[in-house]
């Protein structure tokens, strides 16, 4: 009965956690600030601010508080190689989305595991559950290639018996050429004037990496996510 009551207590406490970031989140939506219109607005300001002295930490606590307040954590990935060179954009970024996501997923794995693991080993969702914790690496990198660092998630995971270790490592193989790809989209883009310039090798190039990386989430999926049993299953 203790134990119940402290899930239920920390159950609690996270929800509040969880509405506080909400509401702070939204509101500064509504007011316009933190979205893709607003930094494009700003951009000026920020590209003087963020190559300061203190700009790469300015960066990386900013992409984590995107992540934290469950705003789109794509905004601070695009304005990585708007500010900075390809090189340190990358690592930047790098370092804020997983300071974010692992942040998110220990809150969660504390305030939540206790409470739902139990519930999800009894429910529909048990087979996924033993796929994160039997095989957590190639699910969460599988996961990552498809929803990058959608914040519910990190909180969702968090309360699987997924190992730290396999969340930690699966999301960095995960989102590392996402990333990567993003800014070279986005380097990309900025030197596009014109419809032929879409037409140089560099584009075309971005486009192929682009082409790889959908033929990889697909060959992820039907390899470690299919939905047919091996028939040596059903015979044994």
């Amino acid at each position: 009965m203790p134990n119940i009551k402290t899930g239920r207590r920390k159950l609690v406490i996270f929800a509040s956690i969880i509405c506080i970031c909400l509401i702070i989140g939204i509101v500064l939506i509504v007011k316009g600030y933190l979205t893709i219109e607003w930094v494009n607005t700003q951009m000026d300001t920020l590209e003087e601010v963020l190559n300061r002295s203190y700009g790469p930490v300015l960066y990386i606590l900013g992409t984590f508080a995107f992540i934290i307040l469950q705003i789109l954590g794509v905004v601070p990935v695009i304005l990585g190689p708007l500010v900075y060179d390809q090189p340190q954009a990358f690592f930047l970024t790098l370092i804020g989305v997983n300071i974010g996501i692992i942040t998110t997923f220990l809150v969660a794995r504390y305030f939540l595991r206790d409470y739902f693991a139990p519930k999800l080993e009894q429910s529909r969702l048990n087979r996924f559950t033993r796929r994160l914790e039997t095989n957590g690496i190639m699910t969460m990198i599988f996961l990552r290639l498809v929803l990058l660092m959608f914040p519910p998630m990190n909180w969702a995971i968090g309360a699987t018996n997924i190992k730290i270790r396999d969340y930690i490592i699966g999301s960095l193989i995960g989102l590392t050429p996402i990333i990567f790809a993003i800014h070279l989209a986005v380097s990309r883009l900025k030197t596009v004037n014109s419809a032929r310039d879409l037409l140089r090798p560099e584009t075309i190039a971005v486009l192929l990496v682009f082409l790889v990386f959908l033929l990889a989430v697909i060959w992820i999926r039907r390899r470690y996510f299919s939905t047919k049993e091996p028939r040596f299953h059903e015979e044994a």
